[in-house]
């Protein structure tokens, strides 16, 4: 059951990239695929979901990657679906095809993702693991920077140089960070709750 609905969550998670893909390739300057995955390769969303296809593909294989991998993987494409309906939404309905991409990617995959991981995650975790759940997020904003520098083009808002400036753009990351750190105690908390519970309902 649990590799059977893993390969739901890849599955979701390759839908809305290849959506995204597609619809992506709407733009004249976008025709050429190497250039189009060139462009969607900045947006922590886009691999993010790839990352969800990956690990979860692997797991729907029998090829399981750790509790604490696997977890790692849950609190970033759940922090896509938070950070993307709080502070990232477009005030315009989306229509089309780009509707059902931006669903797929933002919503869906976060979701199902998230109920995987509450009914079949393992629960071998420690505090320890919530410093590693950071590397993906920080690692990516460093990503992003450096291809901002030398294209003067930065996926999302809160991370623009030219606009904010290096000390704000440094605090935005620090909060983005503590947001991380705060939602990996959060999904500790929550393992740690759920594996008392399956050790009280054993006879």
């Amino acid at each position: 059951m649990s590799r059977n609905l893993a390969a739901l969550v890849a599955l979701a998670a390759l839908a809305g990239l290849v959506l995204q893909f597609i619809v992506s390739g709407a733009n004249p300057a976008l025709a050429d695929p190497l250039a189009r995955l060139w462009v969607l390769a900045r947006f922590f969303t886009i691999l993010t979901n790839a990352l969800v296809l990956l690990s979860f593909g692997l797991l729907a294989l029998g090829r399981a990657p750790s509790d604490a991998w696997m977890a790692g993987v849950v609190l970033s494409i759940a922090m896509v679906g938070i950070v993307f309906h709080l502070l990232l939404a477009p005030e315009v309905p989306l229509t089309g095809m780009t509707f059902w991409a931006d669903l797929w990617l933002h919503t869906l995959t976060p979701l199902l993702a998230a109920l995987w991981w509450l009914g079949w995650g393992g629960r071998a975790l420690s505090l320890t693991d919530v410093p590693k759940w950071l590397i993906w997020p920080a690692g990516y904003c460093l990503y992003a920077l450096l291809r901002g520098q030398t294209d003067g083009i930065y996926p999302y808002f809160f991370i623009d140089v030219g606009q904010f400036g290096w000390p704000r753009v440094a605090l935005n990351i620090a909060g983005l960070c503590l947001g991380f750190a705060l939602a990996g105690l959060v999904l500790l908390g929550i393992a740690r709750a759920l594996a008392r519970g399956g050790r009280l309902a054993r006879p």
